[in-house]
């Protein structure tokens, strides 16, 4: 779930990358950070209640620097750390991939499979889905061992469910409706 406060960075970063034709490569760069804050040590240094603004931005700095990074997200990393918004960082990325995805006219999906699917497979999804939403499609998939067989599919906050485990689910609560005295 993204906050109102994660959004509205969001779109302001999305403007500005738009204004200056960054909004994939923006997008790569929040990525990369994403990465990188997702390190425990990491993040309880920018939770840190002692950590005050100067090494905050000082830990930025250095994030910045052994990235890479272009001005842009150096400027609105600095940005989130002197407002003490680093938290919001992950509804940021969230929010402006979809403001991304909507403004290049694709969608996200992901595919939970009980195994590893082949390129193949992966491909033929994609297809079905670029039919049914009439949009490009961007794949990634997930192993879920869990689902027994077969795959399961979100897409635009829709779930299209063909595994086993619900098959199964569906079956044994029929079966019990038919068993159960009436």
């Amino acid at each position: 779930m993204t906050g109102a406060v994660a959004k509205r960075y969001a779109r302001a970063l999305a403007s500005v990358a738009g204004e200056q034709s960054r909004l994939e490569h923006t997008a790569d760069e929040l990525e990369r950070v994403a990465g990188w804050l997702e390190d425990p040590d990491v993040k309880a240094a920018f939770d840190s209640p002692n950590l005050g603004v100067a090494a905050r931005r000082g830990l930025v700095g250095r994030l910045v620097e052994s990235l890479g990074l272009s001005e842009l997200t150096k400027n609105f990393l600095a940005l989130l750390a002197e407002r003490n918004r680093l938290d919001q960082f992950p509804g940021v990325v969230q929010a402006y991939q979809t403001l991304v995805d909507r403004s290049l006219g694709r969608v996200r999906a992901v595919v939970r499979a009980a195994t590893p699917l082949d390129d193949a497979s992966v491909e033929q999804i994609r297809s079905v889905l670029e039919q049914i939403s009439k949009k490009k499609v961007l794949v990634s998939v997930v192993v879920d061992p869990t689902l027994i067989a077969g795959v399961s599919v979100e897409i635009e906050g829709r779930v299209y469910d063909g595994s086993a485990r619900t098959q199964l689910t569906h079956l044994a609560r029929s079966m019990a409706r038919e068993v159960s005295p009436g």
